[in-house]
């Protein structure tokens, strides 16, 4: 019988245990989606000129996103450039690409959004959304969607198959 050496043994417990906490972080993370799915009736995307080139009335604080109100969308036509529900493949190929989180981890200071994705209930109310600035790689989300919020970062390409077409470009 072969004995291990203690750093062995060590190094053997070390990575089940990081394999068990990767494991169930996954799992308790596809958990979150799976019940924030199951409460959406609709997603709908935005795509919008960066909020920091709306009119100040429009937009008081550029930081703050003010355009969702008692669960409604209240925004200028003049600032849309796409908007679309999605059907129910795509809102498939969004669970899933949300689920796979792959993002980089690097980020600026910039955050000039210009999508939007937002969850509505089954009384058509906004009741979780996630803003995107694909520029810096940053997000701000509804309390409800902050778990995976940093994965919609990771969606670019995804909006472009859906139909999205604007993205960087200037007024």
């Amino acid at each position: 019988m072969k004995v291990l050496s203690t750093k062995t043994l060590f190094i053997n417990c070390l990575f089940l245990f990081v394999l068990f906490l990767t494991n169930s972080c996954n799992t308790t993370f596809r958990k979150e989606i799976n019940s924030s799915f199951e409460k959406t009736k609709r997603i709908e995307i935005l795509a919008y000129i960066d909020r920091n080139q709306w009119d100040e009335e429009d937009n008081p604080n550029y930081l703050k996103l003010n355009y969702i109100k008692n669960g409604k969308l209240e925004i200028n036509k003049k600032y849309l450039k796409n908007r679309m529900t999605l059907n129910e493949d795509q809102t498939i190929v969004l669970k899933e690409r949300l689920s796979k989180c792959e993002i980089e981890n690097w980020g600026a200071k910039c955050y000039n959004p210009r999508h939007a994705l937002l969850f509505y209930d089954k009384n058509d109310k906004i009741y979780g959304y996630i803003e995107m600035c694909f520029d810096c790689n940053g997000s701000k989300s509804s309390e409800n969607f902050k778990a995976f919020s940093g994965c919609a970062l990771g969606l670019k390409e995804t909006l472009k198959e859906f139909g999205i077409t604007y993205f960087n470009e200037e007024l």
